[in-house]
């Protein structure tokens, strides 16, 4: 549920990665370039936050009970 999310705000960060920003120094940066390295890393941390929460509650991941369960059911495992 949180996975699908995760993807989406990392590919929409992806759009504004300025290449060599670490590089620059902050006076020759451009408007345009600040407000989108500001903007990729405010995509970048919510697409961390996302999959932190993917992880912590999605069962897709093979450390979490349901994925267990459902991976039991699919092989025809009993308990």
């Amino acid at each position: 549920m949180y996975l699908g999310p995760a993807f989406l705000f990392a590919a929409f960060a992806s759009l504004f990665y300025v290449p060599g920003f670490l590089d620059m120094p902050l006076g020759m940066l451009t408007s345009r370039q600040l407000i989108s390295e500001l903007l990729f890393l405010v995509f970048a941390l919510i697409a961390l936050a996302a999959l932190a929460r993917s992880i912590e509650l999605d069962p897709v991941w093979p450390w979490r009970p349901g994925f267990r369960r459902l991976l039991n059911v699919l092989l025809g495992r009993t308990q």
